[in-house]
C-alpha cells in the first residue's frame, strides 16, 4: 500500500472514533497515548517540523501519528486500514465470548466480552481500529527504513529552509537543494500538523 504523507513524503495514519478534538489542554490522550506538548511543541509550523522530526528519530512513532499529523487524513487511513481486520476480530471476539460464556466463573463481569450486540459490534470497531494503529506503526518504520532521504531532507528544510504562510491558515516549508518536495501544514486551534499533501492544492475556481 502506498504511504502518503507530508511528513517527507513516508507516512500513513489515525484517530479513535471518540478522541477529543485538536487543541485541548495536555490531558488529551489518543489510542492512549497521551499530548505532550513540552517535548513536542506545535505552537508554530516549525516547531511542528522539529517535533515530527524528533518523534521519528526516537523512535516515537505512535505519537507521531496521534498527535503531530493532519487529524483528518489520520482517521481516514484508520477507517480505512481498520476494516481489513474487523472479520477476523470478529471471530476471536466471538470465540472469547462463548468461552467466556461457558466459563463465568473465571472472568470477572466488567471484563468479558459483551453478548449485546450493539456493544460487541462497537468493540469489534475498537479492536480493529487498535489494530489498524498498530500496523500503520510497522509501515512507518519501515518506509522509514526504506527511504532514509525523506527525513535528511526534513532535517535539511527544518535547518535552512524557508517557511511561508499559505491560504486559509496553512504554511508551507521548502528548500531550494530539496527538489520537487515541499511540506505542508495546517492549524487546528492552538496546534499546527503536518498536512498529508506534497505538492500544493488546485485553487478552487470562484463562485
Amino acid at each position: 500500500m502506498r504511504l502518503v504523507c507530508s511528513l517527507g513524503w513516508l507516512l500513513v495514519v489515525a484517530l479513535l472514533a471518540h478522541t477529543q478534538e485538536p487543541g485541548t489542554p495536555e490531558s488529551e490522550t489518543r489510542f492512549g497515548i497521551p499530548l505532550r506538548l513540552k517535548t513536542y511543541p506545535q505552537d508554530t509550523a516549525k516547531k511542528a517540523l522539529a517535533s515530527a522530526i524528533a518523534a521519528c528519530e526516537k523512535p516515537d512513532l505512535g505519537y507521531l501519528l496521534a498527535h503531530l499529523l493532519d487529524p483528518g487524513f489520520v482517521e481516514l487511513r484508520i477507517g480505512d486500514r481498520a476494516k481489513q481486520f474487523e472479520a477476523a476480530v470478529e471471530i476471536e471476539l466471538a470465540n472469547l465470548r462463548d468461552f467466556q460464556n461457558a466459563n463465568p466463573d473465571k472472568f470477572p463481569v466488567a471484563e468479558r466480552v459483551p453478548n449485546d450486540r450493539a456493544k460487541f459490534t462497537a468493540l469489534i470497531v475498537q479492536r480493529s481500529r487498535e489494530r489498524a494503529f498498530k500496523q500503520l506503526i510497522r509501515d512507518v518504520e519501515q518506509k522509514l527504513l526504506e527511504d532514509p532521504q525523506s527525513l535528511k531532507d526534513m532535517k535539511r528544510i527544518l535547518r535552512d529552509g524557508v517557511f511561508t504562510d499559505e491560504p486559509n491558515g496553512a504554511a508551507k516549508a521548502t528548500h531550494p537543494d530539496v527538489k520537487n518536495r515541499a511540506l505542508y501544514f495546517k492549524k487546528i486551534g492552538d496546534r499546527w500538523f503536518l498536512e498529508n499533501r506534497q505538492e500544493d492544492a488546485p485553487q478552487k475556481p470562484p463562485v
